[in-house]
Formats: structure tokens, sequence, C-alpha cells
């Protein structure tokens, strides 16, 4: 099948219109609603690739790895500067992870990491949340007011939870989570002032390659009992060292991990409660009803959507949303925009915390590659609005001082979160 220009005039109005790193970048609702209705999937002349955001489109190329392959979902969205490669090709070689892998290699690979994400080590590591949540909690009561939500607690506890996780000790959980969120920038479509805050970026993730070796060469002398020793046994089981190709494996599924498992569940939990004070009479309503937090988990993930874009790639010629596309083709999922489909969810833009899910969303993404942190994230918006409702009940937004974004394409994460109370 050929792609001419003839194949990409359906929808090509709407997605000359589609300005992702300009005008739509931090307000995307309303053309992505509108797009929802008349043009399901369209071309994006600024990304070049095509547009899906219909529900049931989404989940079809989410759970269809055969013919929409993942190995293009770490693609930057924006072109780096010249000056990125070298710094980057300083730390260790660039792997593939199981994150772009399909098939049998993605399962194999992605089982490694799998079982320290299970049940069992979930509720291992409650107390640890709790305790952590309650004493970020008091610190922000006793410290100045207003008070910066996302660095006095929804940044550190995230950041400490997956550290505490996968073993880093705790000296080093801020340098870690500061380390990844800058190198996060790379991947996920973050507007650039400036070729000196790629460069920042870069070096920040080669910084966070090295922090790891360092775990990984410790742990082949004491394995521990924490993730990056169970992974370290996993590539060299009788105890014999790991080739170059092998840490250089572990060392980019380490990062790959930490980072995904902070950046996301901050985002998620930084703009659930945004909009719970944004809407005062849900947080009012939380905090006289606490047994409506399982419920208000769900419909915060399915309303803030931190997740925004993912890209996959097609293997074959295929058909999608009524549109012929060709082997080859990159394809954008709009995961937020799938989460306000009229067509599966009532009243789709409303914040409701007492909504009864009738269809899930795709917040942790949907198919082989569901988010393997997607328990761990609700474990902590579980744990926060707990705590956060009986400590802090009259929590508010500062009036005149707004919120702010990353300007990050592929995620939608608050940067600051002003509050008082």
């Amino acid at each position: 099948m050929a792609e001419g220009i003839g194949s990409r005039r359906q929808g090509g109005e709407v997605g000359d219109q589609y300005d992702p790193l300009g005008r739509h970048l931090d307000n995307p609702e309303r053309f992505q609603q509108c797009a929802q209705r008349a043009m399901p999937i369209f071309f994006s002349s600024r990304l070049n690739v095509w547009v899906v955001s219909r529900l049931a489109d989404v989940k079809k190329v989410l759970r269809d790895g055969q013919t929409f392959s993942c190995a293009n979902v770490l693609r930057p969205l924006t072109p780096l500067s010249p000056r990125v490669l070298p710094i980057l090709l300083a730390g260790y070689p660039l792997v593939p992870v199981f994150r772009v892998m399909d098939g049998e290699q993605h399962r194999r690979q992605r089982q490694l990491w799998a079982d320290g994400f299970g049940p069992d080590q979930l509720e291992g590591i409650r107390g640890y949340l709790t305790k952590r949540a309650t004493s970020l909690a008091e610190d922000m009561i006793a410290g100045k007011r207003p008070a910066e939500f996302m660095a006095a607690y929804a940044n550190p506890l995230t950041i400490s939870a997956i550290c505490q996780m996968i073993g880093y000790r705790p000296e080093h959980h801020t340098a870690v989570g500061e380390d990844t969120a800058k190198a996060a920038a790379l991947a996920m479509g973050h507007l650039f002032l400036s070729d000196d805050e790629q460069v920042e970026a870069a070096q920040s993730w080669v910084q966070c390659q090295k922090l790891i070796g360092r775990y990984i060469a410790e742990r082949m002398v004491e394995p521990g009992d924490d993730l990056i020793g169970e992974a370290v046994r996993a590539y060299a089981p009788s105890g014999a060292p790991v080739t170059e190709d092998q840490e250089a494996e572990l060392v980019a599924s380490i990062f790959g991990v930490t980072l995904a498992g902070h950046v996301t569940s901050s985002a998620l939990l930084g703009d659930g409660v945004l909009r719970l004070l944004e809407h005062p009479e849900q947080w009012r309503l939380l905090c006289n009803q606490p047994q409506l937090i399982r419920t208000a988990i769900e419909e915060i993930a399915r309303f803030c959507s931190p997740g925004h874009i993912f890209l996959r790639k097609t293997t074959r010629d295929t058909t999608l949303a009524g549109q012929e596309l060709p082997a080859g083709a990159e394809v954008a999922v709009l995961l937020a925009a799938a989460n306000r489909d009229g067509a599966a969810f009532d009243r789709p833009a409303e914040l409701d915390i007492t909504r009864r899910q009738r269809i899930g969303h795709v917040t942790f993404g949907y198919g082989p590659h569901f988010c393997l942190g997607a328990g761990l994230g609700r474990l902590e918006l579980e744990i926060s609005l707990r705590i956060l409702t009986e400590r802090l009940p009259t929590l508010r937004l500062v009036p005149g001082q707004p919120s702010t974004s990353r300007p990050w394409l592929a995620q939608k994460c608050p940067f600051t979160v002003p509050v008082t109370w």
C-alpha cells in the first residue's frame, strides 16, 4: 500500500491545526474533544505521526503489539541538539530496554521486574510509605504557608517510594529523583528553551547511569534482597561477573524503571490534588466520606491522565479507525483524550469521585505494556489522600498564585502547586 499525499488528506485540516508544543501543550482538552468527534484519526504535520483519540481505537493499538510495535516509544518527540549525543555516548551504551520490545522478548525481560511490583511487595512497602507520607505532611504543616505541594510532598514521596523498592540508599534518593526528572525531558517532548538545557539533561542521564553502575558492582559482591540485587542475580545466577553488554542492559533497565516509577506517580499525585482543590466540593466530599478514596483514585487517574501520548509504529499494512496505514507508519495514541471519550464515559469532562466506572480507563496503559508501577501509583495516592484529608482538611489553592506545568508533551505534570490551609 503506497502512502501518498492523498492518504493524508483525511484529517489534514485537523492535523494542521494541532499545535501540541504550542497552544495545545498546556490545555489540549477542547481541541482533543473536537477532533475526537470530527476526525478520530488525523495526521499531525508537526509531529509527523498519525494521531488517534477514541478509547476503542487506543485500546486496539495498545493491545496489538504484532501490528503496532513499541520500537519507537522512546523516540524524542522534538529534535535534540547535536551536543547531546556525544554526552550520552560517554555514558553506558544506549541499548534497548523492555519498553521498546515486543512479543516474547518483551514478556521475558518485563518479567524480571514484574514480580518486584506484585501484591506482596506493595503490601511490604505500605508501612514505609505511610510513615514517609505522614512525615512529609507534618513537615508541611509545621512549615511556612503557603507551601509548594510538588516540592514539599508529591516529588519527595514518590521518589522515596521507588528508590526504596529498587534499593537505592536514602542518601541518594534526592539526587536520583533530580537526575531522572531532568533526563526524562529528553524523551518526553520537552519544550527546551536552550541547547544548554538539553546538555544539562544529558549530563543528568549519564550521572544517574554511573550511580546505577556502582550499585550493580556492589550487588555483584553483596547481592542483597532489593530489585537491583534480584536483577543482577537474574543476569548472573552463578555469581559470575556480568558482561559489558549485560551491565549496559541492567543499567538501562534500572534507569528506566526508576524514572517511570516516580515521574508518572508524582504527576498523578500532584495533578490529582490540584484537580480536587480546583473542585472544592469534591475535596470536602472526600474529607467527609473517606470511604470514597477507592473510587476517587480511579476517577483521578481517568480525569488527570498523566501519561498523555504513547508512540507506536506499524509493522505491516493495516486499517485503523477507517484509515489505511502502511507498514512503518508512526501512530500516537492520546491517552488523555481516550479517558474523556464521551462514547465510553458519562459526563467525561467532569471530575466526580463517586463515579462507578463501567469501562476501564487507559491511564496506566493497556495490553502487554500495562504499567508495572500501576499498583504502586494507586497505593501512593490512597495513602496520600487518607493522610491529607485527615491532617489537612482545609487544604486549598492559593488565590492569585496559579499552578504551573512542566512543558512536556508526552506527560502532563504539574511543576508547582501553591497551597495553603
